[in-house]
C-alpha cells in the first residue's frame, strides 16, 4: 500500500523497496489528509520568526488558543494538521485546571496526548508515514522538540521505515527541510533523541 501511494504524495515521495501493492480504498481519504499536511509544510520551508519568538502569523488559528510569542514548534505541526483537515489534535491550551504541560505548545504533550487515544508509534517499531509528527524527547522533557514526517524511505518488506525525511518549525527560529535521515539514531541534536511518532488518525 505504502509503495503505491508515494507517486501520488505531490512534492515528497513515498520511497519503498517492495513492488506496488493496491491501496484500499477505505484509506483513499486519510491518503488525501496526509498529502495535505505534507504540501502545507513544504510551502513553508524557510518561513522565519521575528525577534522573540514571534512566528508567523498564519500559524496562529483563531479560535485555538495558540499563544504568540511562544516556543512554536508545536504550534507548526497543529497548523499543519488543522490546514489538512485532520479533525481531532492535541487542544493548543491545557483544560481547566490541568497542568500547563498538557497542550500542544509542549512538544512532548503530543507523545502523552496521542498514548491516550491509540495514535502513537514507538521509534522502534519503524511505523511511520508521511504527515505524522515526529516527537523528540518524552513526556513531560522540558528540552524537546516535535516536527512533521514528509517522506519516508522502507526496507524491502514496504512495513518497516529505514529514513525519514522532515519539515520542522522553530528550528533555528525557522522552519528547516531535513535531510534524509536514518530512524536509526534519529534526533533534533545529540541530546534529543527522536522518541516516536504522532499519527493523524
Amino acid at each position: 500500500m505504502r509503495a503505491a501511494v508515494g507517486a501520488a504524495l505531490t512534492g515528497a515521495l513515498l520511497v519503498a523497496g517492495s513492488p506496488a501493492q493496491a491501496q484500499p480504498l477505505g484509506d483513499q481519504a486519510e491518503w488525501r489528509v496526509r498529502q495535505e499536511i505534507v504540501d502545507s509544510a513544504l510551502h513553508q520551508v524557510g518561513q522565519r520568526e521575528g525577534t522573540g519568538n514571534y512566528y508567523p502569523t498564519q500559524y496562529q488559528i483563531p479560535g485555538q488558543g495558540i499563544l504568540r510569542p511562544a516556543e512554536w514548534c508545536g504550534v507548526f505541526v497543529n497548523w499543519a494538521w488543522t490546514t489538512a483537515g485532520v479533525p481531532d489534535r492535541p487542544s493548543m491550551r491545557p483544560a481547566p485546571g490541568g497542568s500547563v504541560l498538557d497542550q500542544g505548545h509542549w512538544a512532548t504533550y503530543w507523545q502523552k496526548w496521542s498514548k491516550a487515544n491509540g495514535r502513537w508509534k514507538d521509534i522502534a517499531e519503524r511505523d511511520v508515514e508521511p504527515g505524522d509528527a515526529v516527537v523528540y524527547g518524552n513526556y513531560p522533557d522540558m528540552h524537546a522538540h516535535v516536527g512533521l514526517v514528509v517522506e519516508v524511505k522502507y526496507d524491502r518488506t514496504g512495513r518497516k521505515a529505514t529514513h525519514v525525511r522532515t519539515v520542522e518549525g522553530n528550528f533555528g527560529d525557522r522552519v528547516v527541510y531535513s535531510k534524509l535521515r536514518s530512524i536509526e539514531g534519529l534526533n533534533a541534536g545529540k541530546y534529543l533523541q527522536a522518541s516516536g511518532f504522532v499519527s493523524p488518525f
